[in-house]
C-alpha cells in the first residue's frame, strides 16, 4: 500500500464511508473518454487527456473540450447525431464493465460491519442508481447524493456536505473514497478525510497542485486498511 498521510484527523473506529461512483466503483470514465476520443479522431481532431481532465469528476453540465468540438458543426441535426452516436458508444463500453477491483468486496464488508454507506456523485441519480441496481449494489447503500440534487457539483463541497448530512454522522467519523483530483478537492473543501484511489485514467493526473491533497493514496480498493480504520482509539 502506498500512502501519503497529512494532518487530517479521523477518529476511529470508522462509522461511515462516502463513495464516489464514476471511476471508483465502476470505471465509466475511461469508456466515455474513449468514445469521445474516437469521435474526435473520426473528424481529424485530437482529444488530449490534459483537456479532458478539466471535466473529470464534475457534473455532465461541464462539457470542456466537447463544447468546442460540437460547436464546430453548424447544423443542429449534425450536432445531435454526433452526441447520440457517442452516447451509444459510451453505453456499449460501460455495460461491459464490472466493478473496479476491491469495490464490491469493500462495500459488502463495510455494510456487514455496520458502517453507514453513501454515494456522492457528480452524475445524476438515474445514472448512478441504474448502474448500482445493475451491479446488485444499490441495497448496500443507505443514501445517495447526486448532481441533480444540488445547484453546484464537484469540486464545490456542496455534494459532500449533503452526503454527510444524510449520513447523520460527524465529520471525524466519516471518510471519503475518490478517484479524481476534482472529487478529492470537493471532499477536502468539505473538511473530510479523503482517500484517493486513482484508476487507469485519473492515475495520469496530478493530485497535489490544486489545494485538494488526499490524506491517503491507494493503488486499488483491495488495499483498504481495515485494521487501521476500525481500531478503537
Amino acid at each position: 500500500m502506498s500512502c501519503i498521510i497529512t494532518g487530517m484527523m479521523l477518529k476511529t473506529p470508522l462509522q461511515g464511508i462516502l463513495f464516489d461512483f464514476d471511476g471508483l466503483i465502476l470505471d465509466t470514465e475511461t469508456p466515455i473518454f474513449q468514445a469521445w476520443e474516437e469521435k474526435f479522431k473520426e473528424y481529424g481532431n485530437q482529444l488530449l487527456l490534459e483537456e479532458w481532465a478539466e471535466i473529470l469528476g464534475k457534473s455532465t453540465d461541464h462539457l470542456g473540450p466537447i463544447e468546442g468540438f460540437i460547436n464546430g458543426f453548424r447544423e443542429e441535426d449534425k450536432r445531435k447525431e454526433i452526441l447520440e452516436e457517442v452516447k451509444q458508444k459510451e453505453l456499449e463500453l460501460v455495460y461491459q464493465k464490472k466493478p473496479l477491483p476491491g469495490a464490491q468486496e469493500l462495500i459488502i464488508k463495510a455494510k456487514d460491519q455496520g458502517l453507514i454507506l453513501g454515494v456522492v456523485s457528480s452524475s445524476d441519480q438515474d445514472w448512478v442508481h441504474s448502474h448500482l441496481n445493475r451491479l446488485g449494489l444499490m441495497d448496500y447503500f443507505d443514501h445517495t447524493s447526486c448532481a441533480d440534487e444540488v445547484e453546484i457539483a464537484k469540486p464545490d463541497p456542496t455534494l459532500y456536505n449533503l452526503g454527510l448530512k444524510k449520513a447523520g454522522l460527524s465529520r471525524e467519523k466519516v471518510l471519503v473514497l475518490e478517484d479524481s483530483p476534482n472529487g478529492v478537492l470537493a471532499a477536502k473543501r468539505a473538511g473530510l478525510f479523503t482517500i484517493a484511489v486513482p484508476n487507469q485514467l485519473t492515475g495520469q493526473l496530478p493530485f497535489y497542485n490544486n489545494g485538494g491533497t488526499p490524506d491517503l493514496v491507494l493503488g486499488s480498493l483491495l488495499e483498504f486498511p481495515w485494521e487501521e480504520f476500525m481500531r478503537d482509539n
